[in-house]
């Protein structure tokens, strides 16, 4: 009979443990799928900044001729 109490507790030891990894896969799972739209999110946000700096380095180099061009303009029409 101790034996079999023995038994029964060592069992229920067991599936407790079972039970509480399970439990822990399921929150480290949970983690990472709130963690994965998190990080793309953040990598999103950091190529949407590296564009606008991108764009605004390039209309920079486009606006400068132009506005060399403009003052070259200018300038030709008032020695006319």
């Amino acid at each position: 009979m101790y034996a079999s109490i023995v038994k029964s507790a060592l069992v229920i030891y067991q599936i407790a443990s079972d039970m509480n990894e399970l439990t822990q896969e399921r929150s480290r799972i949970h983690v990472s799928i709130v963690k994965s739209p998190l990080a793309t999110h953040q990598f999103a946000g950091d190529m949407n900044k590296l564009t606008q700096e991108k764009n605004r380095i390039y209309a920079s180099i486009v606006g400068s001729p132009l506005v060399s061009q403009q003052f070259a303009s200018d300038m030709n029409a008032l020695t006319h």
